[in-house]
């Protein structure tokens, strides 16, 4: 598993690679969700620094970097967030004879619904990301797409996690068995072709 930090360099909070374990780890499906969530959370702010820091200037090393490692974060990552949410997770959660997870099975809807139009916003991002790397500065234009961009995905994103950290995952964790949160994370480890 990839383990990002950050570290303060100028104005551009610069992500870095570590080696070291994640937060929780795949017996705690629940937490390494919590974990990604954070790590999103972390990689849009260096999106929007970035583009704060060279909206009118050109890309430096440190904000290549930054704006590099984000891309592939958003491109890499964060699909098999969806997937551990989509294809582990909400489908239990559907099986589920809970009366409380029966009632709130709308909520799973609509959050697989944010998901597509993240990945909407999440492709022209990257697209328009990419163009920028290789351009080294982007038009005032660009720069304004750019940023509505990352404003409508921190919005969708605020909501969205919201819902499931203070419902989906706290009815999750009530509702599904231990035997059924071992299968998610051994589901999540195998996405990330990590031996048990």
């Amino acid at each position: 598993m990839q383990e990002y930090t950050a570290q303060e360099k100028g104005n551009v909070m610069l992500p870095i690679r570590l080696g070291g374990p994640p937060l929780a780890d795949f017996n705690q499906p629940l937490e390494m969700l919590h974990d990604c969530h954070r790590r999103i959370e972390h990689f849009l702010d260096v999106f929007k620094r970035v583009a704060q820091q060279f909206s009118d200037s050109e890309l430096n090393e440190e904000g290549r970097r930054a704006l590099e490692a984000s891309l592939t974060y958003f491109s890499q990552a964060a699909p098999r967030h969806t997937a551990d949410e989509e294809q582990s997770l909400f489908p239990r959660m559907r099986t589920s004879a809970d009366p409380v997870v029966q009632a709130a099975l709308a909520e799973l809807d609509s959050l697989e619904a944010d998901h597509r139009t993240a990945e909407e916003l999440h492709e022209k991002v990257d697209a328009l990301g990419r163009h920028w790397l290789r351009a080294g500065r982007l038009t005032e234009e660009e720069m304004t797409r750019f940023q509505a961009w990352l404003d409508e995905l921190a919005a969708i994103y605020a909501a969205h996690i919201r819902m499931e950290e203070e419902r989906v995952f706290v009815m999750a964790a009530q509702a599904l068995s231990a035997e059924e949160l071992q299968e998610v994370g051994a589901e999540m480890r195998k996405r990330r072709r990590i031996a048990p």
